[in-house]
């Protein structure tokens, strides 16, 4: 996603997918505009 923005240069909302729900990739992306589904087998989700 970093890769796409610094390309793209664009305002927009990302939407990735429940894989992309890690604790490493939300890390990552503080400065970005997003929405995601996340796993069913977490213990919050539930």
């Amino acid at each position: 996603m970093a890769d796409f923005d610094k390309e793209w240069q664009i305002d927009a909302l990302f939407v990735p997918d429940a894989a992309f729900y890690t604790e490493d990739n939300l890390q990552m992306i503080v400065s970005f505009r997003w929405v995601s589904r996340v796993t069913g087998t977490l213990t919050a989700a539930k």
